[in-house]
């Protein structure tokens, strides 16, 4: 995966909004509240972090 294809998946999303921040990051959020996190680690590979739900685990 590609940081732009990361960025294409979330860009899809209703109502999502792209923010760069924390040196770097790149931060989705819906209403204000992150729901996922990507970027390059210091090795120059791609990182992604979804934020989900303990009951979304458990499934």
């Amino acid at each position: 995966m590609k940081l732009a294809d990361y960025n294409g998946f979330c860009a899809s999303l209703p109502a999502a909004t792209h923010v760069v921040q924390w040196g770097g990051a790149h931060v989705w959020k819906v209403g204000g509240k992150v729901f996922a996190i990507g970027g390059h680690d210091r090795e120059g590979q791609v990182f992604v972090t979804f934020k989900c739900s303990e009951m979304a685990m458990t499934c």
